[in-house]
């Protein structure tokens, strides 16, 4: 199953890699085909939704390889339907794909994030970081699970680009999500306080207080 997060806070980009990644598995086939389950942005997503989800993957594909979802604004899922798929997303059907979108990853669930491949849209993300960049800040954060408070403190006050950062943070923990489950809550609060334009420096103070240690 392909089990795709497209994250963007502008509605026509999403829909224009849905209608890629459509063209790409499902050529010929458009979106009123029953095979695939359309919910468009402004629809109610709750709990009758995600039932309607999770049957319409237990039927067998009328003429394409597998069924089809696609969700255009996955934010707006109830935190209860959002517990609902995750047993779909756990035991995917084969040859299935889910297509989700969303204007950021703040308004899902963690246990949602770690089960998707995330893709982002903008160039302003944190996907738009360099290699080298990105690495570099990998290994900072690989030094700062392992230091004190005191220290990483210093880090975030010498810190040239604390946005720049904030995002290879984000990043970094959004792959290790099954080992940080927790600490990923704190993640989606700080993309929140973010967008909200609290300041960055408090928000990334914030994170190294609660951010987990590891013993060398």
């Amino acid at each position: 199953m392909i089990a795709r997060l497209l994250i963007s806070p502008d509605l026509s980009k999403i829909k224009k890699e849905i209608n890629r990644i459509l063209v790409l598995h499902l050529p010929g086939v458009d979106v009123n085909h029953p095979d695939i389950l359309y919910f468009q942005a402004g629809e109610k997503l709750g709990i009758a939704e995600a039932r309607k989800i999770k049957g319409h993957f237990t039927l067998k594909p009328y003429q394409t390889e597998g069924k089809v979802v696609i969700i255009e604004d996955a934010g707006t899922l109830t935190p209860e339907a959002q517990n609902a798929l995750l047993k779909t997303l756990e035991e995917p059907p084969k040859e299935a794909i889910l297509i989700l979108g969303a204007g950021s990853d703040a308004y899902l669930l963690p246990t949602i994030l770690s089960r998707c491949e995330m893709v982002r849209l903008d160039p302003t993300d944190s996907a738009s970081l360099t290699n080298n960049t990105y690495e570099v800040y990998v290994k900072d954060l690989e030094k700062l699970l392992s230091s004190t408070i005191e220290q990483r403190f210093e880090y975030v006050e010498k810190l040239k680009n604390r946005e720049e950062f904030l995002h290879s943070l984000v990043e970094y923990f959004h792959q290790n999500l099954l080992n940080y489950p927790e600490f990923a809550k704190e993640l989606l609060q700080a993309e929140k306080w973010d967008k909200q334009n609290v300041n960055i420096r408090a928000i990334l103070e914030y994170l190294m207080l609660v951010m987990p240690r590891k013993e060398i």
